[in-house]
């Protein structure tokens, strides 16, 4: 598990802090790496949504600001990471193209917000307990004169 901002997990909700100032929560990602050396994380899920939702690759990809091109990737990528396909495309013709969601494609967004809300259920209380501890946020350091190696 790997923390760090994430637009699409948590809300942009603040709470207190033991030092007593206001701090952004921490926010999750599930990446998963599987044995194939293929991933599976927030962005392809986020594309497998749109996919659904759209009806096409071309209309999910500018949903999420991405090229045409690079939806194509990603959904090649995860066509060729299961043994099921994941989206079908249909060839143009009087009907038009598009794309749908394939039985096991409809289950992948599912079954990942479900690991994903397992994995904050799972670390919610560690989590807590680390953001209590944060220091507030700070601004970088100022760089060093030259030759003040004496810090």
């Amino acid at each position: 598990m790997k923390a760090k901002p994430d637009r699409t997990l948590n809300s942009n909700s603040s709470t207190k802090s033991s030092a007593n100032h206001e701090v952004t929560r921490t926010r999750l990602i599930l990446r998963l790496d599987f044995a194939n050396g293929e991933r599976l994380g927030p962005g392809k899920i986020a594309l497998l949504e749109q996919v659904g939702a759209t009806g096409s690759i071309s209309a999910a990809g500018r949903a999420l600001g991405m090229s045409y091109k690079r939806a194509w990737e990603l959904v090649d990528s995860l066509n060729r990471t299961f043994v099921a396909p994941v989206v079908e495309t249909r060839h143009g013709g009087r009907r038009g193209g598009g794309a749908a969601l394939t039985a096991f494609g409809q289950t992948l967004p599912e079954r990942y917000r479900a690991m994903e809300a397992a994995m904050r259920h799972g670390v919610a209380a560690d989590l807590a307990l680390l953001e209590g501890e944060l220091a507030a946020a700070v601004s970088p350091r100022p760089a060093r004169p030259p030759g003040d190696d004496e810090l």
